[in-house]
């Protein structure tokens, strides 16, 4: 009676299958709360005090500046130094954000390939169990045609 344990294995695969695609699924969706959780800190906490720390930053330079008592204005040495730290900074921020974005990016597509594994491990179960399926079929049509020539039921 191998057909028996071949039909339950199939539904144990079966099983398995859609057993492991949910845990992956769930995985899945963790890292997108994950991703979304990290996005709004980013946003509403590190972006603003990273804004506050260069403008804290900038004013220390135009203080420290001011009371060399060198001119600042135009053209002036001060005043260049002073661009060129504005722009170090805007470049630092947009580094942030960039690599806040590529962040996200990578956490949203490690929970793609997550939930595609899933998938795959949801249809390995299905083709086990058509495999096992085909066997059970085997195993009675060999049964049958044992049962026949011997003109009598043969179990194998």
């Amino acid at each position: 009676m191998s057909a028996l344990g071949n039909i339950a294995a199939a539904q144990t695969a079966k099983k398995i299958g859609r057993y492991n695609e949910s845990v992956a699924y769930q995985e899945a969706q963790y890292l997108r709360k994950k991703a979304a959780v990290e996005e709004k800190v980013y946003n509403t906490i590190d972006r603003p005090r990273f804004l506050k720390a260069q403008e804290r930053a900038m004013a220390n330079f135009r203080v420290s500046a001011f009371r060399s008592g060198a001119e600042y204005r135009d053209g002036t040495t001060p005043f260049l130094v002073g661009v060129e730290n504005l722009q170090n900074q805007l470049l630092d921020l947009s580094l942030a954000d960039y690599n806040q974005e590529v962040k996200q990016n990578d956490i949203i597509n490690q929970s793609i390939l997550i939930a595609a594994r899933g998938q795959g491990e949801r249809f390995k179960g299905e083709l086990t169990a058509r495999t096992e399926y085909m066997k059970a079929a085997g195993s009675l049509l060999t049964m049958g045609s044992k049962s026949q020539q011997a003109g009598t039921l043969v179990i194998a």
